[in-house]
């Protein structure tokens, strides 16, 4: 992965919203152009032959992204536990979850980072279902739902400066993009830096830009959004996820194949 600062190989694995590749024939001739796909790859060669990017998706779940969608069940029930942004809130509206009564007061308008810590650490590795619910004068004004791959033990190790962190994982089907999309976080940043995630989509005209959306990174020096494409389109091929935030800039492929 090529990066002004080297990041390491991140190999993060997780089923709770998407399939294995069991439909990887249907990209067996990818399109030509100049996005990477795999190994050695930057937003640099992201950038090259970009073209009109098309309508970002609408979705309301977009506004909820977690930091890591894989978790140790030590993890979940101890330290910050499950770290989330929501974006898009209001100074004074409250957060809360369905994993405990805790509220939290957003003290500026933008993003908001949380985090909720499970009561008691669970017995089995399973998914961890849960709701993000905000509150704006004193009416419920979004539900989100997300959940949390559960393993029994695992070490994520230490990230370089600048790296993007793409969950479940690289490989999905098109039904989760349009459904579930996929977590982008861009870890260790400077507080206030702002991020930028760009995804491309390769053709035989190069690539095009499909979506990009900004966060400043919190105190915890990272920026988290959820990208779920436009299920109105065929969403199956190649692309690539780049992110930059300062001087910092990583990137990362995404293989899409068809649902059957």
């Amino acid at each position: 992965m090529k990066k002004l600062a080297l990041a390491a190989t991140v190999a993060l694995g997780i089923s709770a919203l998407a399939a294995g590749p069991t439909a990887a024939s249907s990209l067996d001739a990818a399109p030509s152009g100049s996005v990477p796909t795999d190994g050695n790859h930057s937003s640099e060669s992201a950038a090259a032959g970009e073209e009109a990017a098309e309508d970002d998706p609408k979705s309301h779940d977009e506004d909820l992204a977690l930091r890591y969608a894989t978790m140790t069940l030590y993890e979940v029930a101890h330290g910050k536990g499950i770290e989330y942004t929501v974006d898009g809130l209001k100074a004074g509206d409250v957060v809360t979850t369905s994993l405990n009564d805790k509220k939290s007061v957003v003290k500026k308008d933008g993003p908001f980072d949380g985090s909720v810590v499970v009561d008691e650490e669970p017995d089995v590795p399973t998914d961890l279902p849960f709701t993000v619910y905000v509150e704006r004068g004193g009416e419920t004004v979004r539900e989100m739902f997300t959940r949390v791959d559960l393993i029994s033990e695992g070490d994520r190790g230490e990230y370089d400066d600048g790296t993007l962190l793409v969950n479940p994982e690289e490989d999905t089907n098109d039904t989760a993009l349009g459904t579930d999309g996929v977590n982008l976080t861009m870890v260790n940043c400077s507080a206030e830096d702002e991020a930028v995630f760009r995804v491309f989509k390769k053709n035989t005209d190069g690539q095009t830009k499909v979506w990009e959306k900004r966060q400043l990174a919190g105190e915890d020096e990272s920026a988290s959004v959820r990208y779920i494409a436009d299920s109105s389109k065929d969403l199956w091929g190649r692309y690539v996820i780049t992110a930059e935030c300062g001087d910092l800039e990583d990137s990362a492929p995404l293989r899409v194949y068809i649902d059957e």
